[in-house]
């Protein structure tokens, strides 16, 4: 090949090769553009799905905590526990008050207070013993069944189940009571008056020679007998200032 053709073959092969550079440059610039623009919209997307479910994740552990957290519950009512009530006076009188609203034998809460201080304390898992546990025990069953059944036994009577065996009984009472107080020392309509309002005493025990219990209006009653113008007076519903809480 002469050198004027050799020339002229590479006039136009360096335009070619050129072209060819720049289309190879072309395309690669936009296979990176694109490339560039789909790593940002994968980025773009990521970050979105990443804050997404961090989110949810915290909207959902925050739900988790408003629900179950105890703070978030409030203070749990003792009486949902099933923990034994306080074996205090305060405590019996406010739940038999409550519980026992429709059957209640005091005439406030003072007249309750007054009663149930003369009790023994007795256990939290007394249930057929003359004791504050007991009527407790009752007066909180009450307050779920049968409270026509449980107030009852919680009152200051003990309805034959909160008693001491052998406890003193209004038949005994008001049989000596009508033996040995008669005429204007009789302060009841009949023996029926008597028992009904016996019904709702202390039972207390026989030893009893003072407080408002059946055993001391007993004491008093059988005491009668010999000078029944000094026991009458005590044995009496109003207790003569003796029998008296």
């Amino acid at each position: 090949m002469t050198k004027t053709n050799l020339l002229i073959f590479c006039a136009f092969l360096v335009p070619a090769c050129a072209g060819g550079d720049s289309d190879g440059d072309d395309t690669s610039a936009g296979s990176i553009a694109e490339t560039s623009t789909s790593s940002d919209a994968m980025t773009t997307t990521m970050t979105t799905d990443v804050t997404t479910t961090m989110t949810t994740t915290t909207a959902t552990t925050a739900s988790t905590l408003t629900t179950d957290s105890p703070e978030s519950s409030g203070s749990e009512d003792t009486s949902s526990t099933g923990e034994p009530a306080e074996l205090s006076c305060e405590s019996y009188c406010g739940i038999y008050l409550t519980e026992c609203v429709d059957f209640s034998e005091y005439s406030n809460e003072a007249d309750c207070l007054s009663n149930c201080a003369a009790w023994p304390v007795g256990e939290q898992s007394d249930t057929a013993v003359d004791s504050l546990g007991c009527r407790i025990y009752h007066a909180t069953v009450a307050g779920s069944t049968d409270p026509d059944v449980h107030c009852p036994h919680a009152g200051p009577s003990g309805a034959a189940t909160c008693v001491q065996a052998a406890a003193p009984d209004c038949d005994s009472y008001c049989t000596l009571f009508a033996e040995n107080c008669v005429d204007g020392l009789y302060t009841y309509d009949d023996n029926d008056d008597c028992l009904t309002q016996c019904a709702e005493w202390y039972p207390g025990t026989a030893k009893d020679t003072a407080g408002h219990t059946i055993g001391c209006h007993a004491y008093h009653a059988g005491a009668a007998a010999a000078d029944p113008d000094l026991h009458c007076p005590h044995s009496g519903a109003g207790g003569g200032g003796i029998c008296v809480l």
